[in-house]
């Protein structure tokens, strides 16, 4: 624990620290702005206005020289206004939740980045500092080490994410007001009728978008640890942050001819299309397949971390 507080005091004697944490900020209050700017005023009579809108697409029907594609279209939209009369959705819902459900869960990727940086740095920012013999003299082994410094990491990422999560909900709070938990909203995702619960929806976005976001810190946490430059490491983790979703694409579209791409990490990294089940990512794939893909990478990243630290010269 010692350890784990030293290395805590060295990000947070960082001023890139607090630069990530006011940034968190100043983009939920942003994107309320926008959500707020974007969004119709909600409306307390929308069923009433709902039923109006059905009868003058009723009416419109009737026309005499409408096309059978416009008569489609119209039926489309009345069933549509029907089905949410049914369930009970306000499509102008606009509450604290809906802003997260819709924004929050975008801003996610802001945290990746952050904790990215930070973990690409932990340790070879000692080596380009040249520190690391310093910190390898100290009275204990070499995996304490290297531990304490992974546990920060992960230390660091969840006071993000909770920093982002509270952010959220308490400017969503005074933009939107405090809706309901369990207030029912169409799901973003999807382009049918898709009802979801607001609140379970955007836990369910955290939780599933948490496996593809340990593995990518683990990922920059092992770069640091095999490259002595610390603007090499870094470099290096943000191209492969960014490189990932054009890596899945690619992936993607050779995976039918070559069956051996569905063990490939990218493909896994973002569980979110899962929630809904709008995004089917090949023939086959399931929730626990992807689960156990990102596990096995997880160990064999960690393991190659430790292993190479253990190994790694400090004379030069």
């Amino acid at each position: 624990m010692s350890l784990v507080k030293n290395e805590w005091m060295k990000i947070f004697s960082k001023v890139s620290t607090y630069i990530f944490i006011a940034f968190l900020l100043l983009a939920a209050l942003g994107a309320a702005v926008i959500d707020y700017k974007l969004s119709p005023d909600e409306n307390k009579d929308w069923k009433q206005e709902l039923n109006a809108d059905i009868q003058e697409q009723e009416k419109a029907l009737e026309a005499k020289e409408i096309s059978e594609e416009e008569k489609a279209a119209i039926m489309e939209e009345i069933n549509y206004n029907k089905q949410l009369l049914a369930d009970n959705i306000n499509p102008d819902l606009n509450t604290n939740w809906t802003y997260m459900a819709e924004w929050t869960t975008s801003l996610t990727s802001f945290v990746t980045l952050f904790v990215v940086i930070v973990c690409s740095s932990l340790v070879s920012s000692e080596f380009s500092d040249g520190t690391i013999k310093q910190l390898l003299i100290r009275p204990y082994k070499r995996w304490k080490i290297l531990l304490s410094k992974y546990i920060t990491s992960l230390l660091f990422a969840a006071l993000l994410l909770a920093s982002l999560l509270l952010f959220s909900y308490l400017i969503g709070i005074i933009f939107f007001g405090n809706g309901s938990y369990s207030d029912k909203i169409m799901d973003p995702a999807s382009f049918e009728f898709s009802p979801v619960v607001v609140g379970e929806y955007f836990v369910d976005m955290i939780i599933y978008w948490i496996p593809g976001f340990l593995v990518i810190t683990t990922i920059a946490f092992m770069l640091s640890t095999l490259f002595k430059n610390q603007a090499l490491a870094v470099s290096i983790s943000i191209f492969i942050l960014f490189a990932s979703s054009t890596l899945n694409m690619v992936i993607q579209s050779f995976i039918g001819k070559y069956e051996w791409l569905k063990f490939v990490l990218f493909p896994h990294l973002d569980l979110r299309g899962y929630i809904s089940g709008t995004i089917e990512m090949f023939d086959g794939a399931t929730l626990g397949f992807s689960m156990g893909v990102l596990g096995i990478y997880y160990l064999i990243f960690l393991a190659l971390t430790f292993f190479f630290f253990q190994k790694k010269d400090i004379t030069n």
